[in-house]
């Protein structure tokens, strides 16, 4: 029992974070769930003392903190109806006001506080083994994105740290040990996370390097890089809080050296085409030239779904191929409209052909009489 309090202290100390940020319940919360906050051994009467309202405060502070814990071991999906009425006892109980005003007022609202925790403490017992179990799927597939990104060839020391987590949450799990479990596990998957950004950072920081972008943009280059490897170091601290901080602003430091630098040629491409397909319009090429306007069209939306996804080359290939797509259906509805000009131009000729036969037959048969 000493090496399993020793671990938890070990946590603590070097991810600590993780209990408080994400509110991870570790050892002594579960020793906290046996009980709530005292209630006032006191006289009832008069106006609520410093005792009661530091009593009341306790009470309340931890009915939160059990419901945090609830909601991390996903309580609410597990257990749905248990949770909708805690939920509507915790609501009742903080919309009561204020402070409590007097003794007994203090005494009812902490009793009401401790059974909102009993509460959620019931639904976090209850959603325990069923998390753990869900929470190795989740780390199996943290490891698979990560993987998948490059962290195993980038960093296999350290993705080996990841690795040594993720397999003592499972021992514990299978030993039973199901909140040893969850907080190894959560661990696992925060150190598999990073490492995940920290590869995807690289591989755009390599993107940038291809197309030496660090002469576009030296200064967020440079402190992209400096971000990961402050990651790193973080990493090997054990901050994970900070090293995932760190490994994120890496990523996109180095996403924004990419987009500057490619921001010229792309809003080249980009205008080329509005230009063209603003033409197109003007003389109604949607209609006269419909199927020629539509293909120009569809290829020109496909330019800027790549472009949302920040795929640079091949939004500069379909901007151009739209531009010409474009191009091809103006040209196509000016020759229509030639062709329906000369025809409007011709009906007309005839038109005053006839008009000029009828008053010449008219004046003929005028003069017959």
């Amino acid at each position: 029992m000493k090496l399993r309090i020793q671990y938890f202290i070990l946590v603590g100390l070097f991810v600590s974070f993780a209990f408080f940020s994400c509110k991870t319940p570790d050892a002594g919360a579960t020793a906290s769930l046996t009980g709530g906050a005292g209630l006032v051994q006191q006289e009832l009467t008069g106006p609520a003392d410093e005792a009661s309202l530091q009593a009341y405060a306790e009470a309340m502070a931890k009915a939160k903190e059990a419901r945090s814990m609830a909601e991390y071991v996903n309580g609410p999906a597990h257990y749905p109806n248990e949770w909708k009425l805690a939920e509507t006892h915790f609501s009742a109980a903080g919309n009561r006001g204020g402070d409590p005003e007097t003794r007994e007022d203090a005494n009812v609202r902490i009793a009401e506080w401790n059974t909102v925790k009993l509460e959620y403490d019931e639904i976090y017992r209850k959603s325990l083994d069923q998390f753990a179990s869900e929470q190795q799927v989740a780390l199996a597939n943290a490891k698979g994105k990560a993987v998948e990104a490059g962290a195993e060839d980038l960093v296999p020391d350290r993705f080996a740290m990841a690795n040594a987590m993720a397999d003592k949450s499972r021992e514990l799990y299978e030993n039973g040990d199901i909140q040893g479990s969850i907080n190894a596990g959560k661990e696992a998957q925060d150190r598999y996370r990073i490492l995940e950004t920290l590869a995807l950072a690289r591989a755009k920081q390599e993107e940038a390097d291809e197309y030496n972008f660090f002469t576009v943009d030296p200064d967020n280059y440079v402190l992209a890089a400096e971000a990961g490897n402050d990651a790193v170091d973080f990493y090997d601290e054990g901050n994970l809080a900070k090293a995932q901080a760190e490994a994120t602003a890496a990523y996109n430091g180095f996403r924004e050296v990419i987009k500057n630098g490619w921001s010229e040629p792309v809003e080249e491409k980009t205008s080329a085409a509005i230009e063209s397909r603003t033409h197109a319009q003007e003389i109604k090429a949607d209609v006269a030239a419909r199927s020629d306007f539509a293909a120009a069209e569809n290829v020109y939306n496909e330019a800027y779904v790549a472009l949302r996804a920040e795929k640079y080359t091949e939004a500069i290939e379909l901007f151009e191929e739209s531009d010409r797509l474009f191009e091809i259906a103006y040209n196509n509805a000016m020759d229509k409209r030639r062709i329906a000009e000369e025809a409007l131009r011709r009906a007309e000729e005839k038109l005053t052909e006839s008009e000029e036969f009828a008053q010449y037959a008219d004046d003929i048969i005028g003069g017959d009489e």
